[in-house]
């Protein structure tokens, strides 16, 4: 397996390189499905405790447009509903119960190391993904490095096999190091089939990261730091959401708007209040709500 193949079904494909490929393209799939389950994520930091949490998940697809719903437990016995999605393959919208995001990457890599939106995409939504990629440079979507609030042009090298060819979910994806070595790696361990499309049943994802030198090989050894097991409890061939937004709560909500960040603005994003509404504001709206609020806001 060299650095630079690419995977689509069983077979290697070679490396096949599009000039002039900006952006995210997505192509429509005709998918639709919802998947319910638990995935439990372990942190192994190299200072501090171990973190185990165990969490449930709804994913809904409509042919691109997905949304991803998940119950959260703080460790303290308060639990609280998190939702992620987007319609057009770009913006994407999340609420996690207290406070709303808006950023158009097109890609959900989560702002906290300890999130799971980015595993659960890739794994049960991202088909429409696959069919654009002409290049060996993805986006680690388990890496909050390359999140909005870090670095969203952030790239590294991977390799991947998908279910049933192009435009289906992936069986495994590998995400490489400077030297080639795995950091990330993704494996489907079971599938479903729904309407024909083959769904992951169950996964596994682990990231390696460098670790002591070993004194017998005087290499430093990758160690697993983190853990991904996700099992789906069950799957149908309807979406039952009418809307692929995430719903917002009652009240009046703070929304952080990485649309409206200016280049060079530094750690500046732009927020602004809107009351409780199954509505999410356009750029424009979202704009002049800002000079509203914010008049003196450059």
């Amino acid at each position: 397996m060299t650095k630079s193949s690419l995977k689509s079904g069983p077979v290697f494909l070679p490396f096949i390189l599009l000039m002039g490929v900006v952006g995210i393209a997505f192509s429509s799939s005709g998918a639709e499905y919802e998947v319910k389950g638990t995935i439990t994520q372990t942190i192994t930091y190299s200072k501090g405790p171990v973190i185990q949490k165990t969490n449930g998940f709804t994913v809904y697809v409509r042919d691109c447009a997905w949304l991803i719903q998940t119950m959260e437990n703080d460790g303290k016995g308060n639990n609280w509903q998190r939702e992620v999605g987007s319609t057009n393959g770009t913006e994407i919208y999340e609420f996690n119960g207290r406070q709303a995001f808006i950023y158009d990457t097109g890609i959900p890599v989560d702002l906290g190391y300890e999130q799971v939106d980015g595993h659960l995409w890739l794994m049960f939504a991202s088909q429409c993904y696959w069919g654009s990629q002409h290049t060996d440079q993805l986006t680690p979507v388990f890496d909050f490095e390359a999140s909005v609030g870090a670095n969203p042009n952030r790239k590294v090298t991977a390799q991947w096999e998908l279910l049933n060819g192009p435009g289906s979910l992936p069986r495994e994806v590998r995400y490489l190091g400077e030297w080639d070595e795995t950091n990330g790696l993704y494996t489907v361990t079971g599938t479903n089939s729904v309407g024909g499309m083959l769904i992951p049943n169950s996964f596994v994802f682990e990231e390696r990261v460098v670790g002591q030198l070993s004194a017998s090989t005087l290499i430093h050894e990758l160690v697993v730091r983190k853990r991904v097991e996700a099992v789906v409890t069950s799957v149908q061939s309807v979406c039952s959401r009418k809307n692929l937004l995430p719903e917002r709560g009652t009240g009046k909500i703070v929304t952080v708007d990485w649309r409206l960040k200016k280049p060079g603005s530094g750690n500046n994003v732009p927020s602004y209040v809107t009351p409780a509404s199954e509505n999410w504001l356009s750029v424009e709206e979202a704009s002049q709500l800002v000079k509203t609020q914010h008049p003196n806001h450059d």
